[in-house]
Protein backbone atom coordinates (compact mmCIF):
# COMPACT_ATOMS: atom_id res chain seq x y z
CA UNK A 1 0.00 0.00 0.00
CA UNK A 2 1.41 3.39 -1.01
CA UNK A 3 1.34 6.56 1.05
CA UNK A 4 -2.05 8.21 1.43
CA UNK A 5 -3.57 10.71 -0.96
CA UNK A 6 -4.19 13.94 0.95
CA UNK A 7 -6.76 16.50 -0.20
CA UNK A 8 -7.16 20.00 1.13
CA UNK A 9 -10.84 20.65 1.87
CA UNK A 10 -12.18 24.21 2.02
CA UNK A 11 -15.95 24.66 2.26
CA UNK A 12 -17.87 21.53 1.27
CA UNK A 13 -19.84 23.04 -1.64
CA UNK A 14 -16.71 24.00 -3.55
CA UNK A 15 -14.70 20.94 -2.49
CA UNK A 16 -16.87 18.20 -4.01
CA UNK A 17 -14.88 18.10 -7.30
CA UNK A 18 -11.65 17.95 -5.28
CA UNK A 19 -13.02 15.12 -3.15
CA UNK A 20 -14.11 13.13 -6.20
CA UNK A 21 -10.74 13.53 -7.95
CA UNK A 22 -8.77 12.73 -4.79
CA UNK A 23 -10.90 9.67 -4.05
CA UNK A 24 -10.42 8.36 -7.59
CA UNK A 25 -6.66 8.86 -7.26
CA UNK A 26 -6.63 6.98 -3.93
CA UNK A 27 -8.65 4.10 -5.37
CA UNK A 28 -6.36 3.69 -8.39
CA UNK A 29 -3.30 3.80 -6.13
CA UNK A 30 -4.75 1.36 -3.58
CA UNK A 31 -4.05 3.91 -0.85
CA UNK A 32 -5.97 5.61 1.95
CA UNK A 33 -7.51 9.05 1.54
CA UNK A 34 -6.88 11.77 4.12
CA UNK A 35 -9.20 14.76 4.19
CA UNK A 36 -7.42 17.82 5.61
CA UNK A 37 -8.97 21.12 6.63
CA UNK A 38 -6.98 24.00 8.08
CA UNK A 39 -8.95 26.33 10.33
CA UNK A 40 -7.83 29.67 11.76
CA UNK A 41 -4.85 29.42 14.04
CA UNK A 42 -5.02 32.96 15.44
CA UNK A 43 -6.71 31.94 18.69
CA UNK A 44 -4.72 30.18 21.40
CA UNK A 45 -5.54 26.48 21.85
CA UNK A 46 -8.30 25.97 24.37
CA UNK A 47 -9.92 29.39 23.98
CA UNK A 48 -13.59 29.47 23.05
CA UNK A 49 -12.89 30.78 19.52
CA UNK A 50 -10.38 28.00 18.88
CA UNK A 51 -12.72 25.33 20.24
CA UNK A 52 -15.55 26.62 18.04
CA UNK A 53 -13.32 26.74 14.94
CA UNK A 54 -12.12 23.19 15.53
CA UNK A 55 -15.68 21.97 16.07
CA UNK A 56 -16.69 23.51 12.73
CA UNK A 57 -13.70 21.90 11.03
CA UNK A 58 -14.57 18.47 12.43
CA UNK A 59 -18.17 18.83 11.24
CA UNK A 60 -17.06 19.92 7.76
CA UNK A 61 -14.69 16.97 7.44
CA UNK A 62 -17.36 14.55 8.66
CA UNK A 63 -19.68 15.75 5.89
CA UNK A 64 -16.88 15.40 3.35
CA UNK A 65 -16.01 11.91 4.60
CA UNK A 66 -19.66 10.82 4.36
CA UNK A 67 -19.74 11.99 0.74
CA UNK A 68 -16.58 10.05 -0.15
CA UNK A 69 -17.68 6.87 1.65
CA UNK A 70 -21.05 6.96 -0.11
CA UNK A 71 -19.25 7.00 -3.47
CA UNK A 72 -16.41 4.62 -2.51
CA UNK A 73 -17.59 2.32 0.31
CA UNK A 74 -14.37 0.31 0.45
CA UNK A 75 -12.02 3.29 0.60
CA UNK A 76 -10.23 3.94 3.90
CA UNK A 77 -10.87 7.60 4.80
CA UNK A 78 -9.33 9.62 7.61
CA UNK A 79 -10.00 13.23 8.62
CA UNK A 80 -7.38 15.71 9.69
CA UNK A 81 -8.47 19.04 11.23
CA UNK A 82 -5.49 21.36 11.63
CA UNK A 83 -4.80 24.95 12.65
CA UNK A 84 -2.16 27.34 11.42
CA UNK A 85 -1.09 28.84 8.10
CA UNK A 86 -2.85 26.66 5.48
CA UNK A 87 0.06 25.97 3.12
CA UNK A 88 2.48 25.12 5.92
CA UNK A 89 -0.08 22.93 7.69
CA UNK A 90 -0.86 20.99 4.50
CA UNK A 91 2.82 20.58 3.67
CA UNK A 92 3.62 19.37 7.19
CA UNK A 93 0.80 16.83 6.91
CA UNK A 94 1.87 15.36 3.56
CA UNK A 95 5.57 15.40 4.43
CA UNK A 96 4.91 13.77 7.79
CA UNK A 97 2.86 10.88 6.38
CA UNK A 98 4.97 10.39 3.22
CA UNK A 99 1.91 11.06 1.07
CA UNK A 100 1.88 9.78 -2.48
CA UNK A 101 -0.10 12.82 -3.69
CA UNK A 102 -1.53 16.11 -2.45
CA UNK A 103 -4.68 17.38 -4.19
CA UNK A 104 -5.53 21.09 -3.95
CA UNK A 105 -7.86 23.54 -5.67
CA UNK A 106 -6.37 25.88 -8.21
CA UNK A 107 -8.86 28.68 -8.77
CA UNK A 108 -11.15 31.11 -7.04
CA UNK A 109 -14.91 30.68 -7.18
CA UNK A 110 -15.67 32.78 -10.25
CA UNK A 111 -15.07 36.03 -12.12
CA UNK A 112 -11.56 37.44 -12.15
CA UNK A 113 -10.65 35.45 -9.03
CA UNK A 114 -11.52 32.29 -10.92
CA UNK A 115 -8.63 32.91 -13.32
CA UNK A 116 -5.99 33.18 -10.60
CA UNK A 117 -3.95 30.51 -8.93
CA UNK A 118 -4.73 30.66 -5.22
CA UNK A 119 -2.06 31.60 -2.71
CA UNK A 120 -2.28 28.24 -0.90
CA UNK A 121 -1.48 26.10 -4.00
CA UNK A 122 1.35 28.47 -4.93
CA UNK A 123 2.89 28.30 -1.47
CA UNK A 124 2.36 24.59 -0.85
CA UNK A 125 4.26 23.76 -4.05
CA UNK A 126 7.36 25.29 -2.50
CA UNK A 127 6.97 23.23 0.69
CA UNK A 128 5.64 19.77 -0.23
CA UNK A 129 7.90 16.78 -0.87
CA UNK A 130 5.33 14.79 -2.87
CA UNK A 131 3.63 15.39 -6.22
CA UNK A 132 0.94 18.08 -6.02
CA UNK A 133 -2.18 17.83 -8.19
CA UNK A 134 -3.72 21.26 -8.78
CA UNK A 135 -7.31 20.99 -9.95
CA UNK A 136 -8.11 23.53 -12.63
CA UNK A 137 -11.62 24.68 -13.49
CA UNK A 138 -14.68 22.46 -13.60
CA UNK A 139 -14.61 18.69 -13.96
CA UNK A 140 -14.79 17.70 -17.65
CA UNK A 141 -15.57 14.43 -19.44
CA UNK A 142 -12.58 12.10 -19.72
CA UNK A 143 -10.62 12.50 -22.92
CA UNK A 144 -8.37 9.51 -22.31
CA UNK A 145 -5.15 11.52 -22.57
CA UNK A 146 -2.39 12.38 -20.12
CA UNK A 147 0.08 15.04 -21.25
CA UNK A 148 3.66 15.63 -20.19
CA UNK A 149 5.88 18.53 -21.06
CA UNK A 150 9.38 17.12 -21.62
CA UNK A 151 12.53 19.22 -21.58
CA UNK A 152 15.24 17.49 -23.61
CA UNK A 153 17.88 20.15 -22.92
CA UNK A 154 20.48 19.69 -20.21
CA UNK A 155 19.36 18.83 -17.62
CA UNK A 156 16.52 16.85 -19.18
CA UNK A 157 13.18 16.37 -17.46
CA UNK A 158 13.76 14.19 -14.41
CA UNK A 159 12.90 10.50 -14.35
CA UNK A 160 10.45 11.16 -11.50
CA UNK A 161 8.26 13.30 -13.74
CA UNK A 162 8.40 10.94 -16.71
CA UNK A 163 7.63 7.87 -14.60
CA UNK A 164 4.75 9.67 -12.85
CA UNK A 165 3.22 10.47 -16.25
CA UNK A 166 3.55 6.88 -17.49
CA UNK A 167 2.08 5.54 -14.22
CA UNK A 168 -0.87 7.95 -14.42
CA UNK A 169 -1.55 6.97 -18.04
CA UNK A 170 -1.39 3.29 -17.12
CA UNK A 171 -3.69 3.73 -14.10
CA UNK A 172 -6.18 5.75 -16.12
CA UNK A 173 -5.87 3.47 -19.17
CA UNK A 174 -5.19 6.63 -21.11
CA UNK A 175 -2.88 7.60 -23.96
CA UNK A 176 0.26 9.53 -23.06
CA UNK A 177 1.06 12.57 -25.18
CA UNK A 178 4.62 13.85 -24.67
CA UNK A 179 5.39 17.34 -25.95
CA UNK A 180 8.72 19.07 -26.41
CA UNK A 181 8.36 22.70 -27.46
CA UNK A 182 11.27 24.39 -29.19
CA UNK A 183 11.62 28.13 -29.69
CA UNK A 184 14.60 29.74 -31.43
CA UNK A 185 14.55 33.49 -30.85
CA UNK A 186 17.45 33.95 -33.29
CA UNK A 187 15.51 32.40 -36.17
CA UNK A 188 14.26 35.69 -37.72
CA UNK A 189 17.85 36.98 -37.84
CA UNK A 190 19.37 34.00 -39.64
CA UNK A 191 18.27 34.98 -43.09
CA UNK A 192 15.65 36.82 -45.08
CA UNK A 193 15.28 33.74 -47.25
CA UNK A 194 12.18 31.81 -46.22
CA UNK A 195 13.64 28.57 -47.56
CA UNK A 196 16.70 28.92 -45.32
CA UNK A 197 14.51 29.62 -42.29
CA UNK A 198 12.28 26.64 -43.14
CA UNK A 199 15.26 24.29 -43.55
CA UNK A 200 16.77 25.46 -40.25
CA UNK A 201 13.47 24.95 -38.42
CA UNK A 202 12.94 21.47 -39.86
CA UNK A 203 16.52 20.44 -39.01
CA UNK A 204 16.19 21.58 -35.41
CA UNK A 205 12.77 19.95 -35.04
CA UNK A 206 14.16 16.66 -36.35
CA UNK A 207 16.92 16.83 -33.75
CA UNK A 208 14.38 17.66 -31.04
CA UNK A 209 12.20 14.68 -32.07
CA UNK A 210 15.21 12.35 -31.91
CA UNK A 211 16.18 13.62 -28.44
CA UNK A 212 12.59 13.28 -27.24
CA UNK A 213 12.26 9.71 -28.49
CA UNK A 214 15.60 8.78 -26.90
CA UNK A 215 14.54 10.32 -23.57
CA UNK A 216 11.25 8.42 -23.52
CA UNK A 217 12.48 5.08 -24.88
CA UNK A 218 13.38 3.45 -21.52
CA UNK A 219 9.99 4.34 -20.06
CA UNK A 220 8.08 3.21 -23.13
CA UNK A 221 9.79 -0.18 -22.75
CA UNK A 222 8.96 -0.29 -19.02
CA UNK A 223 5.27 0.54 -19.62
CA UNK A 224 4.39 -1.31 -22.84
CA UNK A 225 0.64 -1.05 -22.19
CA UNK A 226 0.75 2.75 -22.41
CA UNK A 227 0.01 4.11 -25.88
CA UNK A 228 2.62 6.83 -26.36
CA UNK A 229 2.63 9.67 -28.84
CA UNK A 230 5.51 12.15 -28.80
CA UNK A 231 5.77 15.37 -30.71
CA UNK A 232 8.35 18.17 -31.01
CA UNK A 233 6.80 21.51 -31.87
CA UNK A 234 8.16 24.90 -32.83
CA UNK A 235 6.79 27.80 -30.83
CA UNK A 236 6.37 29.19 -27.34
CA UNK A 237 6.51 26.30 -24.81
CA UNK A 238 4.01 28.02 -22.52
CA UNK A 239 1.48 28.77 -25.28
CA UNK A 240 1.76 25.31 -26.84
CA UNK A 241 1.37 23.49 -23.51
CA UNK A 242 -1.57 25.62 -22.40
CA UNK A 243 -3.38 25.22 -25.72
CA UNK A 244 -2.79 21.45 -25.73
CA UNK A 245 -4.36 21.03 -22.28
CA UNK A 246 -7.79 21.65 -23.80
CA UNK A 247 -7.54 18.06 -25.12
CA UNK A 248 -6.11 16.41 -21.99
CA UNK A 249 -7.31 15.04 -18.65
CA UNK A 250 -4.02 15.81 -16.91
CA UNK A 251 -0.82 17.74 -17.58
CA UNK A 252 2.36 16.55 -15.83
CA UNK A 253 5.29 18.90 -15.30
CA UNK A 254 8.35 18.84 -13.06
CA UNK A 255 9.53 21.05 -10.22
CA UNK A 256 13.16 20.95 -9.12
CA UNK A 257 13.77 20.02 -5.48
CA UNK A 258 15.51 22.88 -3.72
CA UNK A 259 18.53 22.16 -1.57
CA UNK A 260 20.79 24.01 0.87
CA UNK A 261 18.23 23.96 3.64
CA UNK A 262 15.23 25.00 1.52
CA UNK A 263 12.01 23.00 1.54
CA UNK A 264 9.89 21.77 -1.35
CA UNK A 265 10.20 22.57 -5.04
CA UNK A 266 11.40 25.41 -7.17
CA UNK A 267 8.61 26.14 -9.65
CA UNK A 268 9.78 28.01 -12.72
CA UNK A 269 7.96 30.54 -14.94
CA UNK A 270 6.60 27.94 -17.38
CA UNK A 271 5.03 25.86 -14.61
CA UNK A 272 3.56 28.95 -12.99
CA UNK A 273 2.05 29.94 -16.34
CA UNK A 274 0.42 26.58 -17.02
CA UNK A 275 -0.90 26.46 -13.45
CA UNK A 276 -2.66 29.75 -14.09
CA UNK A 277 -4.01 29.04 -17.57
CA UNK A 278 -4.27 25.27 -18.14
CA UNK A 279 -7.65 23.83 -19.11
CA UNK A 280 -7.12 20.61 -17.14
CA UNK A 281 -5.61 19.54 -13.79
CA UNK A 282 -1.84 19.95 -13.48
CA UNK A 283 0.43 17.60 -11.53
CA UNK A 284 3.75 19.07 -10.39
CA UNK A 285 6.27 16.35 -9.59
CA UNK A 286 9.40 16.87 -7.45
CA UNK A 287 12.61 16.25 -9.42
CA UNK A 288 15.93 15.57 -7.70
Amino acid sequence: MTGPVVVGVDDFAHSVPLLDVAAAEAVTRGSALWLAHVYSGFAAPGLASDVFARREAVALLATAADHVRSEHPGLHVETLPMSGPPAHALADAVNGCAASLLVVGGRGHGGFAGQLLGSVPQRVLTLAHCPVLVLRGQAAPGRGRVMIGVDTAEPVSGPETIEFAFEEAERRRADLYAVNAWEDETLPYLSFDEKVIHMHRETELARARARLEATLAPWAAKYPAVRLKSQALAGSPTRLLVESTALADLLVVGGRIRHLGHEGMYVGPLTHAVLRHAHCPVAVVPEH
